[in-house]
């Protein structure tokens, strides 16, 4: 390339240069007024932004206050729009009333809070109340829709079921009671619903209600109410099930209640089943105060007690443990109150029969204890927690175990003390000097209390226990239960206390007899009749258990009776014990075969003094009527062998 076409590219290119210096000044000046503008602008702009941020703010309000004063005449409106709802009340369409209800609340929350003194707050106010005064009343409708008294067959299924095993010691409720109502779930739902509703939506009630209150205390009334009808039935049941031509319908059958339900024994003398027929009972303190139906319904009431905790669980109407025991004990104090007082009555009644030596009817009272001995376990665990209740119970068998314990240990000072009076036949020893009838009785009494050892075991040995013994008095039953050989040693120790105090009151009675030969017949036919009764009763296996010697110590009585007649029979006939020299054996036997024949005309003939029986006995005529009167008497047969063994033997 040569130079000139180098210097004229280089003169381009600085033209070049130079028209892009002047471009760039240019656009740089453009551009400085460009940003000049537009910071102008943005300054200018300021001012804008924020009256737009203040028109938003203003409209936002704007609408809030359009939304609340649209909310406000709403509330307003609420009273005039609700009124007939609330007055016709949920019987139709519960869902409609409750979301009324829930209007009515919100309208109330809102003048509570802004405007308190506005009328329409007491409008709202008061149809609230009338809505939950309406909700309480379907609350009651359906509590009675849904629940009602049991069945006699469920009633009677009750009073056949057994109690819980006491060896487990778990009180535990069985799966019979599980079953004794069948409520639907769905109507189980709606009590819960209402209740819960209800006892979150009281704050604007005037009146101050508690959780339980209002729709609780319905239903505790109804289900108190229905522990009441359900024990009576079970009482009219067992009235005829005694008198069953009186009777009608399902219960007049024949054996309509089950065989656990003891049916009554024989009757005894000076027993009272119905307490209701004692002298000197007012009639205004009880109807019926039987104590075989009242056991039967502590029995039953105890089921109920656990059948009512069973319900009150599947419910839920209740937020804490303490809640339900409450509620449990309104439902409770009304049955339980009723039973309580049956209990003190009868104790007041055995104290005015032992008054009148009417002992027999202690078997009331451990008709009763038998059962709570046997119910203890449940009824401790099904009170667990209600306090009140339990301790009433607790002082009733207290009271039930003192009583009977005196009454007890005071026919055995009655037995020991009671004196003849000539002036009633019934307590005059016979003449033929036979069974008294203070003996046949006792072994009667002592006969009827073998079906209530235990009981009468746990009776007289309560005091011993120490000072639990009082303060809960259902779980020493269930204690002291468990050691049947301690309690049988008690109750043998019982029959022999008993016994021997009859028997040493026979001793003194005999006294009433003149010659020494007819106490002896006295003395030894009521102990063989207590011999024979107490092995023919088994009373002799508890006295066994108390003294192994106790009956061979009766025995030993009786022999001494029979050596002492033997020897009064040889004296009276002038009959004398043979020597060992006397002979061979063959003229003893001889000689005791003429003894004998001797003492066998003396019973069978009316006169001693006939030709074959002279035996130097024509000297004591006395002697003579004495043997005539009373050897002749068929008592004295029984011995007859006997004598004439001891005769030998003499």
């Amino acid at each position: 390339m040569s130079s000139t076409q180098i210097r004229n590219y280089v003169a381009e290119l600085s033209n070049l240069k130079d028209q892009f210096n002047t471009l760039s000044s240019q656009s740089s000046e453009k551009l400085k007024k460009i940003i000049q503008t537009v910071q102008s602008y943005q300054t200018r702009m300021e001012p804008l932004n924020k009256n737009m941020e203040q028109l938003q703010i203003l409209q936002r309000n704007l609408e809030s206050c359009r939304l609340k004063l649209s909310q406000v005449q709403e509330y307003y409106r609420t009273g005039r729009e609700l009124e007939n709802t609330i007055r016709q009340g949920p019987t139709v369409y519960t869902d409609k009333f409750l979301k009324a209800m829930e209007r009515i609340k919100d309208a109330l929350a809102y003048f509570q809070e802004n405007n308190p003194q506005d009328v329409e707050f007491s409008r709202l106010t008061s149809l609230y109340s009338i809505g939950l005064g309406s909700l309480e009343r379907e609350f009651d409708g359906l509590l009675r829709q849904t629940f009602c008294p049991m069945d006699d067959a469920t009633l009677i299924r009750l009073m056949d079921q057994k109690v819980s095993d006491k060896e487990s010691g778990d009180g535990s409720i069985t799966e019979d009671t599980e079953q004794m109502e069948d409520i639907p779930n769905n109507m189980l739902n709606s009590l819960r619903f209402l209740a819960k509703w209800m006892s979150e939506n009281q704050s604007f009630v005037n009146k101050p209600q508690s959780i339980s209150q209002g729709c609780l205390a319905k239903y505790c009334e109804c289900r108190r109410e229905l522990i009441r009808l359900n024990l009576v039935r079970v009482r009219e049941l067992l009235r005829k099930a005694e008198n069953p031509s009186s009777s009608s319908g399902t219960v007049s059958k024949p054996g309509f209640l089950p065989p656990n339900v003891r049916g009554r024994t024989k009757r005894l003398p000076g027993f009272v089943w119905d307490i209701s027929g004692v002298r000197l009972i007012n009639e205004t303190e009880t109807d019926e105060l039987d104590s075989e139906h009242y056991a039967i319904a502590l029995g039953v009431l105890v089921k109920l007690m656990q059948n009512e905790c069973i319900l009150l669980d599947r419910l839920q109407l209740t937020a804490s443990p303490q809640d339900s025991q409450v509620l449990l004990f309104n439902i409770f104090k009304k049955g339980s109150s009723d039973i309580l007082t049956e209990g003190t009555t009868l104790t007041r009644l055995m104290h005015r029969a032992q008054g009148r030596a009417e002992f027999h009817m202690v078997m009331s009272l451990l008709v009763v204890l038998k059962k709570f001995f046997q119910i203890s376990d449940d009824l401790v665990s099904v009170l667990q927690g209600i306090d009140n209740v339990i301790i009433d119970f607790n002082q009733l068998v207290l009271r039930l175990l003192s009583q009977s314990k005196i009454t007890l240990e005071t026919y055995v000072q009655f037995l020991q003390q009671v004196t003849e009076k000539s002036s009633s036949n019934s307590n005059v020893v016979p003449e033929d000097g036979t069974i008294h009838e203070l003996t046949t009785n006792a072994l009667m009494y002592l006969e009827n209390l073998l079906e209530f050892a235990d009981i009468i075991g746990t009776t007289l040995s309560f005091t011993e226990a120490g000072p639990q013994a009082t303060t809960n008095t259902l779980k020493y039953l269930t204690t002291i239960g468990q050691n049947h050989a301690f309690l049988e040693n008690k109750f043998g120790e019982y029959l022999f206390n008993a016994i021997f105090a009859l028997m040493t009151n026979l001793e003194r009675k005999s006294e009433v007899y003149s010659e020494e030969i007819r106490r002896m017949i006295f003395q030894m036919n009521n102990i063989q009749y207590i011999l024979k009764s107490i092995y023919k009763t088994n009373i002799h296996r508890y006295l066994l258990s108390q003294d192994r010697e106790a009956v061979a110590k009766i025995t030993s009585i009786l022999d001494e009776r029979k050596l002492f007649y033997t020897r009064c029979c040889a004296d009276i006939l002038h009959l004398r014990p043979f020597p060992e020299s006397c002979g061979s054996s063959s003229i003893r036997r001889r000689k005791a075969s003429q003894f004998g024949s001797v003492l066998l005309a003396s019973v069978l003939s009316p006169n001693l003094n006939t030709s074959h029986h002279k035996l130097s006995i024509t000297n004591n005529e006395q002697s003579q009527e004495i043997m005539n009167e009373h050897l002749t008497k068929v008592s004295f047969v029984v011995f007859f062998p006997n004598i004439l063994l001891s005769l030998l033997s003499i």
